[in-house]
């Protein structure tokens, strides 16, 4: 009895020391313009701003991790300026965004001369939606394997999601037993693929997620010794003018 009660004990000490990742989705990038990897003015001020409110929340970051695109350095710069302290990082590949864009941008122009049910979206929606639902519709057939990617170089999203898992598996295989913040820049795909992870939904829902995902946005993820969890999710610290999802 005493022994599985000690054991119990040290369970719950274990369970306590936890690693809280903190995912920051990028601030709004060039969306309609020649380069889109590019922060606009906007996610400048957003991610400043993003620095500022978690300087105010007291928050210490023992590393940071940043995507490999071009706006997640960007945002992570304009954070620290915001946040007015310098945090360590890293850059990791793994945690890149998905190619969705890159699957909608050459599968919506074909669907759209054989699909009735996309034909129909066309038509069914004025300009300013008519994108969005396009880029879902899509999203979605790319997340059930619907789509022939052979002859390209689209990264199918179940190699997506690998991807994602194994830059997750690399973090957790670096923590010590000491609790600790980790920041981690990255793209909104990335962040909805981690919610799979932690929630274990379906791809229907992950893509869902992603689509709600606003810029500068934080979503607090934890590990423990026993389980990866989600704590909180796309939570904005920024000013409600300064809100944008592209």
């Amino acid at each position: 009895m005493c022994c599985r009660s000690s054991f119990s004990y040290l369970r719950i000490k274990r369970e306590k020391i936890s690693t809280s990742l903190f995912f920051v989705r990028h601030g709004q990038a060039s969306f309609g313009q020649e380069e889109y990897d590019n922060l606009s003015d906007i996610g400048i001020q957003q991610s400043i701003a993003l620095g500022k409110a978690l300087k105010k929340e007291k928050l210490v970051f023992d590393k940071a991790i940043v995507g490999p695109h071009r706006r997640h350095m960007q945002t992570f710069e304009g954070f620290l300026e915001g946040f007015n302290g310098k945090i360590p990082y890293s850059i990791e590949q793994g945690f890149a965004e998905n190619h969705l864009m890159e699957v909608t941008q050459h599968f919506a122009p074909k669907l759209l001369e054989s699909d009735p049910e996309l034909i129909d979206i066309y038509n069914k929606y004025d300009d300013e939606k008519k994108f969005f639902k396009i880029f879902q519709y899509v999203a979605f057939k790319w997340a059930n394997s619907e789509l022939d990617l052979s002859g390209t170089d689209l990264e199918p999203y179940k190699d997506f999601r690998i991807r994602v898992r194994q830059a997750l598996d690399k973090i957790e295989g670096s923590l010590d037993n000491e609790s600790s913040n980790i920041l981690i820049v990255t793209s909104g795909g990335t962040i909805s693929a981690v919610y799979g992870e932690a929630t274990g939904c379906s791809h229907e829902e992950i893509q869902k997620q992603n689509f709600g995902i606003q810029n500068a946005s934080v979503s607090e993820f934890l590990y423990t010794t026993e389980r990866f969890t989600l704590k909180t999710f796309n939570v904005s610290f920024i000013s409600e003018e300064l809100k944008t999802y592209i």
